[in-house]
């Protein structure tokens, strides 16, 4: 009987040492949300709802961002949300350059316990370079190699001009369906070093994102 009266005293003092340890206080409908980008969009917004499930009021100290193209705050500027009661994170991120699906995420930090959120922004590709990168050995046979670049239907863009960085390769631009597809011819001029350079593709395109393109030329050391 004394066991048992005892493990029922500690069973109850963890119960309510994890009830004031504010672990799992907010709980978020969604921890990751996907947002669609629009070409021409250069920024979104993600809300992400939560309510304090736990039975002690839970205040939100800080909210910290992983890149400076994100920011994120409490809707209404609450901070200290009663058990029961609901509230909304809201981040928007600025897009700028990027393309693909690109993840930004934010920690949000109440009652000594931290809550990671995700806006996954899904960024149309409308560009494509395949492959961003050509690489030689040194010493190899100095082949022409290609990249090949398409454009998607959601967007007209036209290359306008190839420049390089750098003085190691020739290389030939190619139309093969003007505002559809392009390729570029790439040949070292020679493989005898180690080289490194930056091709540029540039478009006319008025999103800024979309304005140029970057891919690498390489001859590594064997």
């Amino acid at each position: 009987m004394i066991m048992t009266v005892r493990t029922f005293i500690l069973s109850g003092l963890l119960l309510c040492g994890s009830a004031a340890s504010g672990k799992d206080e907010l709980s978020f409908k969604e921890t990751v949300v996907p947002v669609k980008v629009a070409p021409a969009q250069d920024s979104i917004t993600a809300a992400f709802p939560f309510t304090n499930t736990s039975g002690v009021p839970v205040t939100i100290s800080k909210i910290s961002v992983s890149c400076d193209c994100t920011t994120a705050g409490v809707r209404d500027n609450k901070l200290t949300y009663a058990p029961g009661e609901s509230g909304t994170v809201t981040a928007v991120m600025k897009t700028g350059n990027f393309s693909g699906t690109v993840d930004k995420d934010m920690t949000v930090h109440a009652n000594g316990s931290a809550y990671k959120l995700v806006i996954r922004a899904q960024i149309p590709d409308i560009i494509r370079m395949e492959p961003r990168k050509l690489e030689w050995t040194k010493g190899a046979p100095a082949t022409p190699k290609t990249i090949h670049i398409t454009i998607s239907k959601e967007l007209p863009v036209n290359l306008t001009t190839v420049d390089l960085t750098g003085d190691a390769f020739d290389y030939e631009p190619v139309t093969v369906q003007k505002g559809k597809e392009y390729k570029i011819i790439v040949t070292p001029k020679s493989t005898d070093k180690p080289a490194f350079n930056t091709i540029w593709v540039r478009t006319d395109s008025t999103v800024p994102r979309y304005k140029r393109q970057m891919g690498f030329l390489t001859i590594k050391e064997d």
